[in-house]
């Protein structure tokens, strides 16, 4: 088989595309080092992990660089070294620094007590758990729980666009008090991005995919102000890495759809075929792939 590509992602990256397809066109495997909620930030240290692969995919949103969204496995997977110095290197404010070092000793505590920090996760789990026990069949509002689908074609049909007024505002609040209502996107993600991106290089092809979020999410969050420090972040990125290829999805008028979401940030079916079609079609384009 040709050298392996690596894909880093959240779970937008796996849910939103076909990577089963995109494999074979590839004509080889895809590895992936696969941690809910994770961000550059954590995909960075994963990288070591595929020392052979040629192809690196990394998938991105303004959801994954915001710096007030923190991954609850950092700790496991960050050196506190590295994130002291790139802490140093930021502007985040003092508070920010807090929350994110105050990881650390929380992962010693959940040697003792697992539970520490996850509430929103126990409660939708425990809730899961009672309505297949009870056979109910209504869906479950999963709020923030860190969660992965599978790496192939998705099956979720379902559209926030029917969602009630009161689920979508739940739905956004939780996403509001996850980040503090704050959106950044220069501190350790964009440093971890840019260092990865360079890594990537030196091995062979770097691609960088940037994915939609749903109108919902945009006009919550994402004022005029917040997208140009976005894209201000994005171009920094693009010249401290000019070798790399940009692929953006997120400027797809086809994809800018409440009805292509099945929640705040991640692609159904519908809109994961959209994307996977237009990816491919960039990487043949690109001579990526055939």
């Amino acid at each position: 088989m040709k050298p392996p590509a690596i894909l880093h992602g959240s779970s937008l990256a796996y849910d939103g595309l076909d990577w089963a397809r995109i494999s074979e066109g590839l004509d080889g495997a895809i590895e992936s080092w696969a941690t809910a909620g994770s961000s550059p930030a954590e995909w960075e240290m994963l990288h070591g992990r595929s020392p052979d692969a040629t192809c690196a995919f990394i998938v991105v949103s303004p959801y994954d660089l915001n710096e007030f969204f923190l991954c609850d496995f950092r700790a496991d997977i960050v050196p506190l070294g590295r994130t002291i110095r790139d802490l140093r290197k930021s502007d985040l404010d003092w508070q920010q620094d807090k929350r994110i070092l105050s990881q650390y000793p929380r992962l010693f505590a959940r040697k003792l007590f697992p539970t520490i920090g996850r509430s929103d996760g126990i409660m939708v789990g425990i809730r899961a758990k009672f309505q297949r026990l009870t056979g109910m069949s209504f869906a479950t509002d999963a709020g923030d729980a860190p969660k992965f689908g599978g790496t192939g074609k998705s099956e979720v049909k379902e559209r926030i666009s029917d969602w009630s007024d009161a689920r979508s505002q739940r739905r956004l609040a939780l996403l509001r008090v996850a980040c503090q209502d704050k959106q950044s996107f220069n501190g350790p993600k964009k440093l971890a991005l840019v260092r990865l991106l360079q890594r990537a290089e030196t091995q062979g092809q770097a691609v960088l995919v940037v994915m939609p979020v749903p109108p919902l999410y945009h006009h919550e969050f994402l004022t005029s102000a917040v997208m140009r420090e976005f894209e201000e972040a994005l171009a920094d990125v693009q010249q401290l890495c000019p070798q790399v290829k940009v692929i953006r999805l997120d400027q797809l008028p086809g994809l800018n759809k409440n009805d292509l979401f099945y929640d705040t940030v991640h692609l159904n079916m519908f809109g994961q075929q959209i994307a996977t079609d237009a990816l491919v079609s960039h990487l043949k384009a690109l001579g990526i792939s055939h």
